[in-house]
This record gives C-alpha cells, sequence and structure tokens, in this order.
C-alpha cells in the first residue's frame, strides 16, 4: 500500500518548469513527487512507502558516526543533482520530518514554492544532530560539534563542510601513535630488563649440555657395568669351599 505525506500551500497551484523537471528526471536522493490544485490551494503529495523520516528514527535510536558521514555524503550528491537538472538548491527541506531513510539511503523532499535560505536551514539541522548524537561514541560527538560549529562561521562553505566530514575518519587512522614520555620510560625498562650477556648465555649453554651428554652416557653404561659384574671371573686363590686335608702323620 502507497504511504504519502502532503504539504500543502495556500497559493493557487501552477505547474513550473521545475516540476515538470522532477518528473521527467526522477534525480537521485529526491522523493517521487505530485503536485495538485484544490480550492484555491497547492499540495505536494511525496511517497515515502517502506521509508522511516529521520525525526521518528533518532527518536528510537541515537545518531552514530557513519550516520551522520552517510548522510553528508549523500546531501552532498543531492546538491550536485540540483544543479544537473536547474532546480532550486533552496528548495530542499530539511527538516528533520521531511528527510526519510531507506536500507542506507537517505531521500530528501523538494518543495517549489519554499522561500528559505538553505545555509541557515542547516545550521538548525546541525543543531539537531548535536542534540540526538551518541554521547557514548567520541567520533559522533566530534562530527557533530564540528558540523555545527562550521555553520556558525559567517558565509560558511558547505562543499568544505561535507568533504572535512569525509576526511575525518581517513586522518585520524594515517596520525601516527604519538608516545608519551611514561610509555618510553616503561619501555626503556623493559628493554633493560630483557637484556642478558649472550656469551655469559651461550657458556652456560654449554655448561648444561655437556653435563647432559655425560648423564646420557652414564646411563648408557649402567646396564654393561651390571653384565660385567655378574660374569666376572674369580681371582686366583679366591673360591668358596677351600678346604686342605692335612696329612696324617
Amino acid at each position: 500500500m502507497e504511504r504519502k505525506i502532503t504539504i500543502e500551500e495556500h497559493v493557487l497551484y501552477k505547474e513550473d518548469y521545475q516540476m515538470k523537471m522532477l518528473k521527467a528526471n526522477s534525480p537521485e536522493g529526491f522523493l517521487k513527487v505530485a503536485g495538485r490544485g484544490m480550492n484555491g490551494s497547492s499540495y505536494y503529495d511525496y511517497d515515502v512507502s517502506g521509508k522511516i523520516s529521520m525525526q521518528a528514527m533518532y527518536t528510537r535510536a541515537k545518531l552514530k558516526a557513519e550516520d551522520i558521514r552517510q548522510f553528508m555524503y549523500q546531501f552532498g550528491n543531492v546538491l550536485k543533482e540540483t544543479g544537473k537538472y536547474l532546480l532550486d538548491i533552496h528548495c530542499i527541506l530539511l527538516e528533520p520530518e521531511y528527510i526519510f531513510y531507506e536500507e542506507g539511503q537517505f531521500f530528501f523532499c523538494y518543495y517549489p514554492p519554499a522561500t528559505q535560505d538553505l545555509w541557515e536551514k542547516f545550521h538548525v539541522l546541525t543543531e539537531y544532530m548535536v542534540k540526538v548524537a551518541d554521547y557514548e561514541e567520541e567520533e559522533c560527538v566530534r562530527l557533530a560539534f564540528l558540523l555545527h560549529k562550521g555553520t556558525m562561521e559567517e558565509n560558511y562553505s558547505l562543499e568544505k563542510l561535507i568533504a572535512e566530514c569525509g576526511e575525518r575518519e581517513e586522518k585520524d587512522m594515517e596520525k601516527p601513535v604519538r608516545k608519551t614520555m611514561i610509555d618510553e620510560l616503561l619501555e626503556e625498562k623493559r628493554e633493560r630488563t630483557s637484556y642478558y650477556d649472550t656469551e655469559e648465555h651461550d657458556w652456560i649453554t654449554e655448561q648444561e649440555m655437556g653435563s647432559s651428554i655425560m648423564r646420557e652416557t652414564d646411563n648408557l653404561w649402567i646396564p654393561v657395568k651390571r653384565f660385567l659384574t655378574k660374569h666376572k671371573k674369580t681371582k686366583w686363590g679366591e673360591w668358596d669351599g677351600l678346604h686342605i686335608e692335612e696329612e696324617e702323620l
């Protein structure tokens, strides 16, 4: 069953080139939209079947760093699509209730009657990100405040923020781990305790091997010694039962 949301504007509906462009090309990242007029008002219907709004999504769960990166990357692509099809970027709605998500993809509402400034709206969106961010994830907090702080600058660049947000993780991964003084001292201590005199070690090894060989040699000769002892010939003059008979005088 098709599910849709409708935005009403109290002006006469007039289908301009923007609506014709949206219908003819279906730019990537935008919700399908249909416009109509009734009783002197304009109605814009957006197909949101199978999708969930950003507002509903982050009521149930916290915003993660990967969500921010994914959103910014796709938002950048949507801005490129507006230029490609000669659309007005200020007609992209950035309220959380008008941004939808489905299977790894964010979708935006293009609203032709909009009279707003995209940069101001994006600043408000970053405030929302700060509120719903997962404060147990350090990278998420850093990205949320990075965007919010960036939008507070006069004439900030969206393109620069999108690029910086995407490069942040790569820079952190490439950054070498700096050793502290404590780490260096511990490493030096480990090296001292693990050091030994190789010549002395070799001499001890040789002595142990020599003793082992001697023990093995002694053990080897034990059966031979037993055999010789058992079959040893008696010396001359040594025998049992020696009887000397006295001659009878």
